[in-house]
Parts: structure tokens; C-alpha cells; sequence
């Protein structure tokens, strides 16, 4: 009997240390609802929505209710009183107050219905890699801290967007306006009254504060999370296809990341742009790697119409005659810690060896500077880990890298580019 219980006890064990360790699966299909800029920033919050089960236990417990009535009425009295000022009208509406709270209630919630919240969590979470960082925690504590980062992102997206205050890069995120003006002010209002009128939709207890903080992104024109999506169908769609018939085995790297550099004018693509795309260029016509990816959003100058990864993309096709087939457009990331990890997380979700070691390729000032500890120590700063491995510079545009599958993990302090 007693090597029986222990037996047992050892197959629960294995069976534990299985589901902490559970991460990303390639045959994973995210879901999705009607907007990208949420399910990219806040994936958590998008499957509770697609799942009733999960949802119908959050809009049937008491305290959430409360806290929804409770951003319910200050929608509602904002409608008719007198405050104009954004601190005045948003700052009900973070969730820093009551994370504590939160935090205790949710686990109470987790606890009582543990079943139905490890279906979504192994189910969801974990093989959908967004939460990759989190995989070798249990699922209590993956979860927690899943709503610690919505609850985070909101909270940024509204100090940002809404109070106007310089968060992480502000001279190419802040808000697109003077939050103080009247102008600003009144649109505030407006979206209040806006939001009191379809607040019956409200059925969540974070749903008000989301409504805002999309809110606050739509009216300052940053939807880059969702532009030009889905890239596999689109500006990538024949690059995609060609990924399938490579052979690998003819290359020594995986891909060569070309990395962007806004120009200071409003122009398409400025000289040292021009410098890292002629040094990959040279990369790739040397056999180095069966594919470029050009990685770079819309970031310089500010508000900037043009995307750094598509004009480079058609440099290389314009000048070198590369085809479009060779190179994969990554036109979301906004710095080079995120140069990389974007383009490894398209290496992963389009079925590019990782096992490969792979090239970033770019101009001789940038590759001392992605060379050196410091690039290593800004990364652990930002990231919070190294988008890659084994970093070892070759030459003066050349660093050899081994991708990590941390990569995957969404970003809630840079919400333009989760």
C-alpha cells in the first residue's frame, strides 16, 4: 500500500512539474476577437472572452461586480459634472489602487474553480507563448501574473496616452497631443459620454478601464500593433510560401535580420538606412542566408507615415533585384532590443529553424554598439532577458546570434508594440 501512495504521489509529481514546464506550441491557433490591438497587448483578457465558461464565473462574482459598477458610475457622473482635466476624468480608472484587492480576490476565484481556469491556461496561456517567460511556473502563478500584466498595461496606456506623461521612449510614443489643450479636454468628455452609452456591454469587471485605455490608442492614431496584419497573407505572403520548399542544409544561417534606421525627415528611407541595407544586401548575395528580414516600424520621425521594414524591403528588390519571396517584412518593432526579438518571433511562428544560428546585419556603429555588454545589459533592463544567445561579432556589420523562444513573450510596458 505504501509503495503504492508513493508511486502515485511520484506520477502527480511528474504530472505538476509537466504543466509548469508547458510552453509554446507551434500548432497553437491564437485566438481572436474583433480587434488585434487588444489581443496582442492583452491576450488574456481575449480568451477569457472567448471562453464562457471562464467569463460566466468573473461576471457572477460579487466583488468584480462591484468593481464594475463602481467604473460604471464614474463613466456616468463624468458625463455631467464638471471636470475637464485628464487627471480629474481618468484617474478612477487605473487599476494600481486596487491590485491588491485584485490580486486576493482572483485567487479566491482561481482556487474555487481551478478546473475550468487550468483548461484555459494549458490550453491557451501556456501554448500560445505569450506568456513564455512564465512557463516554469505553476499555474496559479501564471495566471497572477498574467493579470498583473493587464492590469499593468492599461495603467500605461492611460499615464501615457491620456495624462500625457513620458513613459519609456517618449520622443517617438508620447501622446499625439497637448493633453492640457481644450481641445484635448473636451474629446475626453465626448469620449466619456461615448462610453456611458454602450457601457451596458460592460459584462467584466475590466472591461471600463480596457474601453478607455483602446479608447485613449484610437484617439492618438496608434494602431501599429494591427497594421498591415496578417503579414503571412499580405507583404509576407510569398516569403511565407518559400519558407516551406527551403533547404536548409545549403545555408550556414537561418536569416539575416536587417535592422531599421529612421530617417530625421519625413522621407522614406535616409542614408544610413540605405548603409544597413547594402551591408545585408552583401550578406545575402555571398549564399550567407536564405532570407532578410528588414525589421523596423513606424517610429522616425515622429507620427511618421513611412514604415522603415516595408521601405527596405523595397530598397533591396528596387536596388539588388532580391526577390520578394527572400525577403520577410517585420514592421512593428520600434528599437533595436525589439529588432531582434520580432524578427525571431516570425522565425518561430513561420517555421525558421532556431537551431540555426542566425545574422544581424547592419552598419559599423550599430554593430559595436548591439556587440558590447551594454546592448546585453539594456536588453535585460527593457526585456527583461536577451533576445538571443551565443552573440559573437564576426566583422564590422556581422554578430552571429542563436534565437531565444522568450521572445515570444508580450511586452505591457510598450503597448504599440506588445
Amino acid at each position: 500500500m505504501k509503495t503504492k501512495l508513493l508511486y502515485t504521489l511520484f506520477l502527480c509529481f511528474l504530472f505538476i512539474m509537466n504543466v509548469a514546464g508547458q510552453g509554446y506550441d507551434k500548432n497553437y491557433r491564437p485566438l481572436s476577437s474583433s480587434d488585434l490591438t487588444v489581443d496582442k497587448n492583452f491576450y488574456l483578457l481575449t480568451v477569457i472572452e472567448k471562453t464562457p465558461e471562464v467569463k460566466t464565473i468573473l461576471t457572477g462574482n460579487a466583488a468584480f461586480k462591484n468593481f464594475l459598477q463602481n467604473k460604471v458610475e464614474v463613466l456616468k457622473t463624468h458625463v455631467t459634472d464638471t471636470c475637464s482635466h485628464p487627471v480629474s476624468l481618468l484617474s478612477d480608472f487605473f487599476w494600481k489602487p486596487d491590485t491588491a484587492a485584485l490580486a486576493k480576490e482572483l485567487s479566491s476565484v482561481y482556487a474555487a474553480n481551478k478546473k475550468a481556469f487550468d483548461k484555459i491556461i494549458n490550453g491557451h496561456l501556456r501554448p500560445s507563448g505569450y506568456y513564455q517567460r512564465f512557463v516554469g511556473l505553476s499555474n496559479e502563478v501564471l495566471l497572477a501574473k498574467a493579470w498583473n500584466q493587464c492590469f499593468y498595461g492599461m495603467d500605461y496606456i492611460i499615464n501615457q496616452f491620456g495624462l500625457g506623461k513620458k513613459m519609456r521612449y517618449p520622443h517617438i510614443d508620447s501622446a499625439s497631443y497637448v493633453v492640457t489643450s481644450r481641445t484635448y479636454c473636451i474629446m475626453l468628455k465626448d469620449m466619456m459620454a461615448s462610453l456611458d452609452e454602450s457601457s451596458k456591454s460592460f459584462d467584466v469587471f475590466y472591461k471600463p478601464s480596457l474601453a478607455v485605455a483602446m479608447q485613449l490608442m484610437q484617439a492618438n492614431d496608434r494602431d501599429e500593433p494591427a497594421r498591415l496584419e496578417p503579414l503571412e497573407k499580405g507583404i509576407n505572403k510569398a516569403a511565407y510560401l518559400q519558407i516551406q520548399k527551403t533547404d536548409w542544409k545549403k545555408y550556414k544561417y537561418a536569416a539575416i535580420v536587417l535592422p531599421g534606421a529612421g530617417p530625421e525627415l519625413k522621407i522614406p528611407i535616409g542614408h544610413e538606412g540605405k548603409l544597413h541595407c547594402d551591408a545585408a544586401a552583401r550578406s545575402y548575395l555571398a549564399g550567407d542566408a536564405p532570407f532578410i528580414i528588414p525589421t523596423g516600424g513606424y517610429c522616425y520621425p515622429f507620427k511618421t507615415t513611412y514604415n522603415e521594414a516595408v521601405e527596405m524591403k523595397k530598397y533591396l528588390m528596387e536596388k539588388y533585384n532580391i526577390p520578394a519571396s527572400a525577403i520577410i517584412a517585420e514592421p512593428q518593432a520600434r528599437h533595436t532590443t525589439t529588432n531582434i526579438r520580432n524578427s525571431v518571433r516570425l522565425m518561430i511562428h513561420y517555421g525558421i529553424p532556431v537551431d540555426m544560428p542566425s545574422l544581424f546585419v547592419t552598419s559599423m556603429s550599430q554593430t559595436k554598439y548591439s556587440a558590447a555588454d551594454s546592448f546585453d545589459a539594456r536588453n535585460m533592463r527593457e526585456l527583461g532577458y536577451t533576445p538571443y544567445t551565443r552573440k559573437k561579432q564576426l566583422t564590422n556589420h556581422k554578430i552571429e546570434f542563436y534565437p531565444v523562444i522568450e521572445c515570444l513573450h508580450m511586452d505591457p510596458y510598450d503597448p504599440l508594440d506588445p
